[in-house]
């Protein structure tokens, strides 16, 4: 679930409930699964990059919406939504706008979108290189 980037600073996952195929709205119980791993591999803080296009996925089952489940669950969040399948996803000031984010959150910090690779990774590899920077 939890991959490791930089063992104790960041780590990626697919979202909670990801499968390949048709999405599908995510029960509670898959969400409180995902939120135990996170906590067991150490994770403070969380960088969700879900668009309104897939927040959705988690109304029926989280009224509170899945953001402040995170919250309650004690992680610190930063949310920089982004729909999926777009072939640029984000704006140059958006990524530093996530790089921003990963600085001030209590580390280690999770990143996730949908599976955990087109736009988590385009976030990864700027925070990389802003670290190597």
């Amino acid at each position: 679930m939890v991959s490791w980037i930089i063992e104790g600073e960041l780590a990626v996952s697919a979202r909670p409930g990801f499968a390949p195929g048709e999405e599908r709205a995510v029960p509670a119980a898959t969400v409180e699964a995902w939120i135990a791993r996170a906590r067991e591999a150490g994770v403070r803080s969380v960088i969700c990059l879900l668009g309104d296009d897939q927040l959705p996925l988690y109304a029926g089952a989280l009224p509170e919406g899945l953001l402040a489940r995170y919250r309650a669950a004690g992680f610190a969040v930063a949310h920089h939504g982004v729909r999926d399948g777009l072939t640029e996803p984000f704006t140059p000031a958006q990524l530093d706008e996530a790089w921003e984010s990963f600085r001030r959150l209590p580390k280690p910090v999770l990143v996730h979108c949908s599976a955990g690779h087109d736009r988590t990774g385009r976030v990864v590899r700027h925070v990389l290189r802003r670290l190597e920077g």
